[in-house]
């Protein structure tokens, strides 16, 4: 079975057009922190979550650390086009490496 990837960002068209460059791999979508987690608590195995920091609701450096006290091992890929020296530093304390994306 393919490697399983979630993908949380609130913009559908870039979640959509991120998607398509994962091809080989089984790839979940979530629209917010909420449906995120949701997906997270269900019996599935996801391998790796690529999450947004600035969405409504919960931001994901909120979500990174319910990640990582439920799964600590869960690699996880921040992306941000908002990036700035507290949202990195935020980031890493929750143990993951920050990526700026552009849009």
């Amino acid at each position: 079975m393919a490697e399983t990837i979630l993908l949380v960002d609130d913009e559908k068209e870039f979640r959509e057009e991120l998607a398509c460059s994962f091809d080989e791999y089984r790839v979940l979508e979530a629209a917010d922190g909420q449906q995120a987690l949701k997906i997270l608590g269900m019996p599935n195995e996801i391998d790796l979550v690529i999450l947004d920091v600035r969405m409504p609701g919960l931001p994901g450096t909120e979500i990174l650390k319910v990640i990582k006290k439920r799964n600590p091992k869960l690699k996880v890929i921040m992306l941000t086009a908002f990036s700035s020296k507290d949202i990195a530093v935020e980031s890493l304390r929750g143990r993951r490496t920050t990526f700026s994306k552009n849009r």
